[in-house]
């Protein structure tokens, strides 16, 4: 049965009983107002307050942080619900009901009542409040007053989200988000406010918040970088398990720097930083420096006009899809094109540099958030990556060499004549042609020319560029000059 149908049954039921009266005591009473109430009601009682729940279970740290999420989800979407309650009896107070025993029947019809509790309702002397299918009655002589349950606040799910996660994360972050956001929002219900309260928990409940446990799989970066020299491969692999065990330690080793990935665009720098993370068991955080001021990476205050939540925050949350997810600190970090920083050599180059010399200490891998008004703990693996060695510049840099001295490097120098061709012909035509078949169903059967496999094949014997880009270049042309061919001669039509 519905809980339409059960409050229509309920209703009746109390209708068709001689000398009772059913009262409404909110008949005046909308949406906006219930809401209005509900959340001055909850900044006055300070609702946050309620959500130390961990207090009362004794074996919660033997609970994954999957397994404590979901208890603060359950107590928190109760704790909604009781405060709720609560103010729909502040409500009926104002009808001169007062007291009363509560007495939780949801989902039920009165006739499924004992006849001795039904009786009590009906003819106590004393209020009784009954919540019943998503109404509030209470029975006092001969008539029965009902209200309904405040209307459900939109921001509702965001409160539920915040209470799971809200022991996980620092002391400071919490009052910035319960004071500031909160609370402000529900004491001035300005539309500014609610944006604010959206997009900042957006970003805030995607904070990373535990340590997942990382094993590393050295089968996928066979399978992912075969087309690496065996010399890099082992090197890659020799990196990523020594960060897994770094993790491990207790305590961790002192001097624990980021590594440095060098050598020409192309060369498979941030692939390689991709496939490492996923063999690791984590995600990869991207942050790309070209053009980037100290503003748009650290970001900058939700009070500004051009409030922004800054790439280093945006790359930390990016792989959460929603506010559900539970994210974790020990991602793969990569700071790509950090070479810039010190080849531009300008005012907005060196003032991001002094930034980046000391947040990549290892005593000091965290940066304050305007935005969240947070400090933000950074990955403990970290990767920059560039395409000029920084050992051969950092003798013409005192700012630099410091960090020089301490960065492991490993190089990128490029792929041979037999793994560029491994890599054109086994992956990028084969891709390229089954994106060209998507297009069409006349081009089902689409593939290029031997010929067109000959020019590619002599393209790679002639190439200097040690990276990919010019290939992917020079084969994305054959494959456009062959469409434009076979569009010219009426061979197939753009699919609508």
């Amino acid at each position: 049965m519905r809980l339409s149908q059960i409050s229509l049954v309920t209703c009746l039921l109390f209708t068709s009983i001689p000398c009772v009266k059913l009262v409404n005591a909110e008949e005046s009473t909308n949406i906006w107002s219930q809401r209005k109430g509900i959340r001055n009601y909850m900044s006055e009682e300070r609702f946050f307050d309620r959500l130390d729940f961990f207090k009362s279970m004794s074996n919660y740290h033997v609970l994954s942080p999957e397994e404590q999420v979901e208890k603060g989800r359950e107590f928190t979407r109760k704790a909604l619900t009781d405060i709720s309650i609560e103010y729909s009896h502040t409500q009926l107070k104002k009808y001169g009901i007062y007291g009363g025993i509560p007495l939780v029947a949801t989902g039920l019809v009165l006739s499924q009542l004992p006849s001795q509790l039904l009786g009590s309702v009906l003819t106590s002397a004393s209020p009784v409040v009954l919540t019943l299918a998503g109404f509030l009655f209470i029975g006092a002589g001969e008539q029965i007053y009902y209200i309904k349950e405040p209307a459900r606040l939109p921001e509702a799910d965001l409160v539920i989200e915040y209470g799971a996660k809200r022991h996980l994360l620092d002391k400071v972050t919490r009052a910035y988000l319960e004071e500031s956001i909160f609370y402000r929002f529900w004491q001035t219900e300005n539309s500014d406010q609610y944006d604010k309260l959206v997009k900042v928990m957006d970003k805030a409940l995607r904070l990373p918040v535990y340590g997942r446990q990382l094993e590393f799989n050295q089968e996928k970066t066979q399978e992912k970088l075969w087309h690496y020299s065996t010399e890099l491969k082992n090197r890659l692999n020799r990196f990523a398990f020594s960060e897994i065990m770094i993790q491990k330690m207790a305590p961790k080793p002192e001097g624990h720097y980021p590594v440095y990935f060098y050598g020409a665009p192309g060369t498979g720098k941030t692939f390689a930083a991709k496939h490492l993370a996923n063999a690791m068991g984590t995600n990869l955080a991207t942050v790309t420096l070209d053009g980037a001021n100290i503003d748009d990476i650290i970001g900058t205050s939700f009070d500004s006009l051009e409030a922004k939540p800054g790439l280093l925050l945006e790359a930390i949350v990016a792989n959460t899809a929603s506010i559900q997810d539970i994210n974790h600190h020990n991602q793969v970090l990569l700071i790509d094109e950090f070479d810039r920083l010190f080849i531009d050599g300008d005012k907005q180059s060196q003032d991001v540099l002094a930034f980046f010399l000391k947040i990549l200490d290892p005593t000091h891998r965290y940066f304050y958030s305007p935005y969240l008004k947070t400090n933000i703990r950074l990955p403990d693996t970290i990767i920059l990556a560039g395409n000029t060695d920084i050992h051969s510049v950092s003798t013409q840099n005192q700012q630099l060499l410091a960090l020089a001295s301490r960065l492991e490097r490993i190089q990128f120098e490029g792929f041979s004549y037999q793994a560029k061709q491994e890599i054109a012909f086994h992956l990028m035509i084969p891709k390229m042609e089954k994106s060209y078949q998507s297009i069409s169903e006349d081009l089902a059967d689409f593939s290029i020319s031997e010929g067109d496999l000959a020019r590619i094949d002599d393209f790679i014997h002639c190439d200097t560029d040690p990276g990919l880009r010019s290939l992917e270049k020079f084969t994305h042309e054959v494959f456009e000059t062959n469409l434009q061919q076979l569009r010219n001669a009426g061979v197939f039509r753009l699919a609508h």
